[in-house]
């Protein structure tokens, strides 16, 4: 009984174009995780209009503003148990 070498010879042709095929599938791939990414996260960025934004700028600035004015408390009170 002769047992025939049934396995297929693989060449450097056919490993460069499954490569080829392989990156190209993983750059769809990542394409769409981006796009899922950006509308998870940012939904209403696309609708954002004047008003909204100039909102978005008031807040951020109180934001900050009422964190300086914590950490001042802060040091104050840590000044004050040291001494």
């Amino acid at each position: 009984m002769n047992k025939q070498d049934t396995t297929a010879k693989i060449t450097l042709e056919e490993i460069a174009r499954q490569k080829e095929e392989v990156l190209l599938a993983i750059r769809e791939q990542k394409s769409l995780i981006v796009k899922t990414a950006r509308k998870s996260f940012a939904p209403y960025s696309e609708a954002a209009s004047t008003g909204s934004s100039l909102l978005k700028s008031f807040n951020t600035g109180m934001a900050i503003i009422e964190g300086a004015m914590l950490g001042i408390k802060i040091m104050k009170r840590i000044r004050q148990f040291f001494r």
